[in-house]
């Protein structure tokens, strides 16, 4: 069973990833790659076909420890492992289950959110986290290229929820899902601007590799909100203005700047 669990959570992880990925690719780096004015966010920049690679096969790589991690996680649930989650919908409600799902997908954005803060910082980031930033024009393959500690720590975080938090298996899936697909997108240097009210557009995580200590968050910009990582106009950001906050281009008479809006 065991086996059988890790095998579909790595093979569904691979086909998700590489499909969505894929099919982005195509369509605007293939079929419009003479166009780049008219969908890419960092039009004069592309990664080297070098850099490309390398980013891919550490994005599989993850993507096959990623499905061992979670494919032993869904053994261990289903095996009895004391967790939070539970099977059927009527155990708690629909309501209940609604609600718990909304709450669960705040969770998960604020693991991420302090995990990737955690590892901006000054050792780990030239440590560990560099890795990722290695991508500055990223591309719809870049979104799991990261080094393999940070990945346990951000599996970890995802998880968290599920022990301590009652949510339905079946929203915990779909939640995971969600954020790797849009992980995918934002990480994908194609202007998006999503439907949905509490996603930000695509440029707000690119603007992260390109100033690389601010926009910390994964999908909500709260946690950026809150602690005042989100990016502000005429602020100097770069890779060695460490904190998130960057530095003053110039005197602040009336308090900082706004945050520039990726609405």
């Amino acid at each position: 069973m065991w086996a059988y669990l890790v095998t579909l959570s790595v093979l569904g992880g691979l086909v998700l990833y590489f499909g969505f990925a894929g099919a982005l690719y195509y369509a605007f780096y293939v079929r419009r790659r003479d166009q780049p004015e008219a969908w890419k966010i960092q039009p004069k920049r592309f990664l080297s076909q070098k850099v490309h690679r390398w980013a891919m096969l550490i994005a599989a790589s993850n993507l096959m420890f990623g499905g061992l991690l979670s494919g032993s996680f869904a053994y261990y649930v289903l095996t009895g492992g004391p967790v939070a989650l539970y099977l059927q919908v009527d155990d708690y409600g629909w309501a209940y289950t609604v609600f718990s799902t909304v709450v669960g997908f705040v969770l998960v954005e604020a693991g991420a959110y302090y995990v990737h803060r955690l590892f901006h910082n000054r050792w780990l980031f030239r440590k560990f986290h560099r890795w990722h930033h290695r991508c500055v024009a990223p591309t719809p393959f870049t979104a799991t290229t990261i080094h393999p500690v940070e990945l346990l720590f951000f599996q970890a975080s995802a998880f968290l929820p599920a022990i301590v938090f009652p949510m339905w298996a079946g929203s915990f899936i779909a939640i995971l899902v969600y954020v790797l697909l849009f992980n995918i997108m934002d990480h994908s240097g194609i202007e998006i601007r999503h439907s949905f009210p509490w996603q930000s557009s695509s440029r707000y995580h690119d603007d992260h590799h390109v100033h690389f200590h601010c926009n910390y968050g994964q999908n909500l910009m709260i946690f950026d909100r809150l602690h005042g990582t989100l990016r502000r106009q005429k602020r100097r950001y770069g890779v060695t203005v460490f904190g998130g906050k960057g530095t003053p281009a110039g005197e602040e008479h009336d308090g900082p700047p706004p945050f520039v809006d990726y609405s």
